[in-house]
């Protein structure tokens, strides 16, 4: 799954109705643009044409649905506006920079915000939320412990979407709740894409106190 459909190979269904050279290693999706990640390529989507950028190595990690493209490259990431030199597991955009994931912890640039056992960043409207074993949400500087030690995570229109041990969970600073049982998903907006089965879920099924 992708932000706004699905893939099988390299056949791309929903927002996006394009045929790939091949797998990708990674794909994500904005509001205009695809974006497939090969080694040492990334491929990008939009209004109808493909892009073609030179990677200096093998994705690691592709986040796009922020609105500014990022590539993990092992010693450092790839973006639009050039090569950061920052050891990044993940990485989103906020709207004070660029967040990272690194072996201390939550990263602003080269500011480290917040020491912890974090995977993924995920940029939300608030700010953004860094998850691992547990969450933090910065700016507001809550720690939120989650059931599920967090392999995937991306931003919906109702808070971080988590993927935990064979269940996707919506996590917010009220905590996190169970949304379905999946290997793997997508976010985008309300909906969430979830695989096995090509199934589609709303986030707004997910009742709250």
């Amino acid at each position: 799954p992708y932000p706004g459909g699905f893939a099988e190979g390299g056949w791309v269904t929903g927002r996006f109705s394009v045929v790939l050279p091949g797998a990708p290693l990674l794909l994500d999706a904005d509001q205009q643009s695809l974006y497939a990640a090969y080694p040492y390529q990334l491929l990008i989507y939009r209004d109808g044409h493909w892009q073609s950028l030179p990677l200096p190595g093998t994705p690691r990690f592709l986040r796009a649905s922020s609105g500014k493209v990022v590539v993990g490259l092992g010693e450092g990431v790839y973006t639009e506006e050039g090569f950061l030199p920052y050891p990044a597991r993940d990485a989103a955009w906020g709207q004070e920079g660029l967040f990272w994931i690194g072996e201390k912890g939550l990263y602003r640039e080269t500011t480290l915000l917040r020491p912890g056992a974090f995977s993924q960043v995920v940029a939300l409207d608030t700010g953004v939320v860094a998850l691992g074993r547990e969450a933090y949400f910065y700016p507001e500087g809550l720690l939120l412990p989650l059931p599920q030690v967090v392999r995937k995570a991306q931003a919906g229109a109702c808070g971080a979407v988590a993927l935990m041990e064979g269940w996707v969970y919506l996590v917010r600073p009220e905590g996190a709740k169970p949304v379905a049982e999946a290997q793997d998903f997508a976010a985008w907006g309300e909906a969430i894409y979830l695989t096995p089965g090509q199934r589609v879920v709303s986030c707004k099924e997910v009742v709250w106190p």
